[in-house]
């Protein structure tokens, strides 16, 4: 006769259902505790993060500066000889001259006639800025040698600005508002290990005596793929998806000018997707270790496995492909690596599998 299919997933477990609630309830607060504890510290560092996040914007905005300089000075220089090429030494030449150059030309248009006007008016004494004296001005006289429709065809003015990269902020309270979430985030990673420690310890509570061992190796593993996959985000992902997406700036000819609050929470948020995404390994091997999925399933869908990465990548970076692909490819290769972790260290049966007849 069959044996009856045994459905309780805590039996062999020293808690009950209740029992391990609990547990997550605690495991939860005390998360959250160490959040605000985190936050308290991340708002006194905000500051700083916040330059640290500006910079690599900064630097694409003075590349990309650079490049448009250097674009302007290839089309001057073909106009001048008539030529549609440049040799490799010229270009070069006018590179040098584009990364030493730090003003910006601007184009204004004045009328010659205006110009001599004000250039007569150097040899006038200036009235003398006193309210009674302004008030006795005779007004008329002020204006009646001003064109507002100009008489003769305005003549091009170059002037020129300082090439800053700088940020702006279009409403009152957006950059109090960034001060924050760069706190928020600034508290999440320094409360990142306390926080990782409750959420293992409340997983080891369902393991057997001989696994809880293996905290140990999880959580330090856990915290080096989350610093790992935030690293990778800010120092390699962030120059190439910039450079990527300030090319099609510089070939339309329309000049960026990145706002604030839209750059933060790409900054901020990003590294953030890519240091919890990381934990694709551990992920698959705790399914594994409580039995939920076999090594069997990862190796036969990998397939499906990719193309759940790859829409997951989608919805974590911004609408580039590149920036997708960078998250991509090294989630696919921590796939596998999990397949690995898996076979290093294989879990039980199935708990819900039913049980052979004898």
């Amino acid at each position: 006769m069959a044996k009856k299919i045994n459905d309780d997933l805590f039996e062999g477990s020293a808690m009950t259902f209740g029992e391990h609630l609990e547990e997550l309830r605690s495991a939860l607060f005390k998360s959250i505790l160490w959040l605000a504890i985190g936050l308290a510290i991340g708002l006194l560092v905000a500051n700083q993060a916040i330059h640290a996040i500006e910079k690599p914007v900064k630097d694409a905005l003075v590349k990309y500066n650079q490049l448009r300089t250097l674009q302007r000075l290839k089309d001057q220089l073909k106009e001048q000889t008539g030529s549609e090429t440049i040799s490799e030494e010229k270009e070069t030449e006018l590179l040098q001259i584009a990364k030493a150059n730090q003003w910006s030309p601007e184009i204004l248009y004045v009328e010659p006639a205006e110009v001599k006007r004000i250039s007569d008016l150097k040899d006038q004494p200036s009235p003398a800025l006193d309210p009674k004296a302004m008030g006795q001005m005779d007004l008329d006289a002020m204006v009646k040698d001003l064109a507002i429709v100009p008489q003769t065809a305005p003549v091009a003015m170059v002037t020129w600005k300082k090439t800053e990269a700088s940020l702006v902020a279009l409403k009152v309270e957006e950059v109090f508002m960034i001060w924050l979430k760069a706190g928020l985030v600034c508290g999440a990673i320094i409360a990142s290990p306390m926080i990782f420690w409750h959420i293992w310890q409340f997983v080891a509570a369902g393991l057997y005596p001989h696994e809880k061992k293996y905290i140990w190796i999880y959580l330090p593993f856990s915290l080096g793929l989350f610093f790992g996959g935030a690293a990778l985000a800010y120092f390699y992902v962030f120059a190439p998806v910039l450079e990527f997406l300030f090319s099609f700036n510089l070939a339309l000819g329309i000049d960026p000018d990145p706002r604030i609050s839209e750059w933060m929470s790409f900054a901020l948020l990003l590294p953030l997707g890519f240091g919890i995404s990381f934990q694709l390994p551990l992920v698959m091997l705790l399914l594994n270790r409580i039995g939920m999925i076999e090594v069997k399933s990862y190796t036969e869908h990998w397939r499906l496995a990719i193309l759940v990465i790859c829409v997951l990548s989608a919805l974590l970076t911004p609408a580039d492909p590149l920036s997708m692909l960078l998250l991509a490819v090294p989630l696919s290769f921590l796939y596998f690596g999990g397949i690995g972790l898996c076979l290093w260290m294989p879990g039980r049966r199935a708990p819900l599998a039913p049980i052979r007849p004898s």
